[in-house]
């Protein structure tokens, strides 16, 4: 068959000449804009001297872990932002300093612009990372309760998506119902909050443009991972090519892209030719009147990113929001299990609102001496929505008391969130 690019350009954020635009959500970006606006003039009277506040306004701090990939740093930044929203408190980001490098922004969110003022102030943790996480009041507890309310500061230090059970709260019931019904809480605040640099919001709309087709399969593949954690979670190559196999055989009459996004150059490199020998050689696909483009974006995904701790978050931070992007623009998503930043990627886009989730796949066993290539010790499942999962959800329905777990398994994407890897130790509590 001819091949035929696509010649329309793509726009990542602002897509009302696409399909997508029936899933744009009205009523949230009303009172996103009305919390900017309050913002600014909130921050205008609190940094003039001539403004004698008496009372300091309440904050919500969201402190990212700046030494983790993206997939570890932003669910917490949009867990704070619902939180300040909720509770009608300001909202601010600690220790993020070159955020502005990457994202556009609407209103002034760093931490280091009033955290002066606040050096007497009174404050409440709501989530250190594993050790200390307040699913209590998330999921069952009132934001505006005096307890709580006595509180200057709610802190947030997290790399979880630990704010699902809050779409369960009974107290917010009604505002979920009018401001974000679907349950889509990720994409919805993300596509506001956290709209890419223009620079890097050009590149990903260049790339899309010129390489992206009718039908476009997104794989994420994730080899790096120390040890002693998640290596035994890692899946063989062959398992993605599998998983494109079985998608290929639902599309007919289309040009398909497959974008493939991945931690290292040489597992890049051994995917890559694994899908062109298959769509090379395997008549099947040309018989569907199909043709098949295999694309990445990154050439060299071996370079040290100083920002992380360890060498297994490799390329740069820039490339890493590419790739994002790209995967949250393409049809399908295939990632592994055992890595938050494919769920990312699912969310954090328009499409997060199609039908079916992203395709996850991971081992049954954790053994990594075994042989992992036999097909039935392996995982995988299309799961029920593009919204992040929460790897503590399942330490929620361990540890928590019987009406916290209760309320959580109403929300109906409970078993979704809780499809996740890290059921980490030790854990606290309210």
């Amino acid at each position: 068959m001819e091949t035929k690019e696509a010649t329309n350009s793509t726009n990542t954020e602002n897509l009302k000449n696409e399909e997508y635009t029936k899933y744009m959500n009205p009523k949230f970006d009303k009172l996103y804009n009305e919390y900017v606006n309050k913002h600014n003039i909130t921050i205008t009277k609190l940094l003039d001297p001539s403004n004698n506040l008496s009372e300091l306004p309440k904050v919500v701090v969201v402190r990212p872990d700046m030494k983790q990939g993206f997939g570890n740093r932003i669910p917490g930044i949009i867990c704070g932002f619902l939180y300040s929203l909720i509770s009608d408190r300001l909202f601010f980001i600690d220790g993020y300093i070159d955020f502005d490098n990457y994202f556009e922004k609407d209103f002034d969110h760093n931490w280091d612009t009033v955290s002066y003022l606040y050096r007497e102030s009174t404050a409440k943790d709501l989530h250190i990372l594993e050790k200390v996480n307040n699913f209590t009041l998330v999921a069952r507890g009132n934001f505006s309760s005096e307890e709580i309310s006595s509180y200057d500061i709610l802190r947030v230090h997290t790399r979880d998506y630990i704010c699902a059970p809050l779409s369960s709260n009974p107290y917010y019931k009604e505002w979920f119902n009018k401001i974000i019904p679907d349950y889509r809480i990720f994409a919805t605040i993300s596509l506001r909050l956290l709209r890419l640099h223009p620079d890097l919001k050009s590149q990903v709309e260049d790339y899309a443009s010129n390489n992206l087709r009718d039908y476009n399969i997104g794989i994420h593949l994730r080899e790096k991972k120390k040890p002693d954690n998640t290596n035994s979670w890692m899946i063989p190559i062959e398992h993605y090519y599998e998983a494109v196999r079985m998608l290929m055989l639902e599309v007919n009459n289309k040009n398909v892209s497959i974008f493939v996004a991945t931690d290292s150059t040489n597992g890049r490199n051994k995917l890559v030719n694994l899908l062109s020998e298959e769509f090379k050689s395997n008549n099947v696909y040309h018989n569907n009147n199909n043709s098949v483009k295999i694309i990445h974006s990154e050439d060299n995904m071996d370079l040290f990113n100083p920002i992380m701790q360890e060498d297994e978050n490799p390329g740069t931070e820039a490339g890493a929001l590419i790739d994002l992007k790209i995967l949250g623009l393409c049809d399908d998503l295939v990632i592994t299990y055992a890595s938050s930043f494919g769920f990312l990627a699912a969310g954090w886009s328009h499409k997060a609102s199609r039908q079916r989730g992203l395709f996850i796949i991971n081992p049954i066993i954790k053994d990594w001496t075994d042989n992992l290539q036999v097909v039935d010790k392996v995982w995988m499942w299309g799961a029920i929505s593009s919204e992040p999962c929460m790897y503590m959800s399942k330490l929620l329905i361990t540890n928590e008391d019987e009406e916290t777990v209760r309320i959580f398994k109403s929300n109906p994407l409970w078993i979704h969130y809780s499809q996740c890897h890290f059921p980490f130790e030790p854990y606290q509590g309210s």
